[in-house]
């Protein structure tokens, strides 16, 4: 029995030295740029790593960054800006690793370069929102309290990637082994920017409690909360009440 419970233990503690050397790899699928023809070309460098991604609808007095998934080409979303944010100019930039953005991934640089970048793209327009995308999520609401925005959008987003990871590896120390923990928990009542929170109904990625969680957080800052019935994780933008609702929110006053 000794020698039995020795051998589970062993395993386990195998196990969970595993999820944390690995633990990057469960939180940042990188995809390769698709080819875009047509689309204002953009680049950045900080730190010697390149930044490299595209403006839509160039030239408009404001200005939209949007952050992206864990495993989403951003670049997919231009068709859907150009038909429904033509009067922003809306920034895709890839996170480092992904795309054709060199370095690699973790929160701290994500956090280091999406400041660099708002701060370059603000000498160009008088006014910037954000919208982030669940992993963008984090990303966004880092910024949010940061610098001056004036509008928010979150999209299927989490309270914490610890609780997001709870609930799938229940059985580790997730709160222990995680170095990328994304918080946005604790930064919602320090936001001050007018915010938009879409959650997918049927969310099988993001767990709906963890959407709501972090809803529940904001006090006045939040202006409109839209459950998309019947969408996924990821067809939430196919569906008419998200359209809608990111029309809505930016093109109000």
């Amino acid at each position: 029995m000794k020698s039995t419970l020795t051998t589970i233990l062993l395993i386990y503690i195998i196990f969970c030295l595993l999820l944390f050397v690995l633990q990057r790899k469960f939180i940042y699928f990188p995809q390769p740029s698709a080819a875009v023809r047509g689309i204002t070309e953009i680049s950045f460098t900080t730190d010697g790593v390149q930044l490299s991604g595209w403006v839509v609808n160039e030239g408009q007095p404001k200005a939209l960054i949007y952050y992206g998934g864990n495993a989403e080409r951003i670049e997919n979303n231009i068709a859907f800006f150009e038909a429904v944010l033509s009067n922003y100019s809306v920034y895709l930039i890839p996170y480092r690793g992904y795309g054709n953005s060199t370095g690699t991934p973790s929160e701290a640089y994500l956090y280091h370069d999406a400041l660099y970048i708002f701060d370059r793209v603000k000498v160009n327009h008088e006014q910037i929102s954000l919208m982030g995308r669940s992993l963008g999520s984090g990303v966004a609401t880092y910024v949010a309290v940061n610098r001056q925005v004036e509008k928010l959008l979150l999209v299927t987003p989490f309270d914490s990637i610890v609780n997001v990871a709870k609930n799938i590896y229940w059985m580790f120390p997730v709160s222990l082994l995680l170095q990328d923990k994304f918080q946005s928990i604790n930064r919602a009542k320090n936001i001050t920017a007018q915010t938009y929170i879409f959650i997918a109904e049927n969310d099988r990625v993001i767990p709906r409690a963890r959407s709501e969680r972090l809803k529940a957080q904001f006090t006045e800052q939040l202006i409109d909360s839209v459950l998309v019935s019947g969408a996924d994780h990821n067809d939430i933008s196919l569906y008419p009440e998200y359209i809608a609702g990111v029309k809505r929110a930016l093109q109000s006053y």
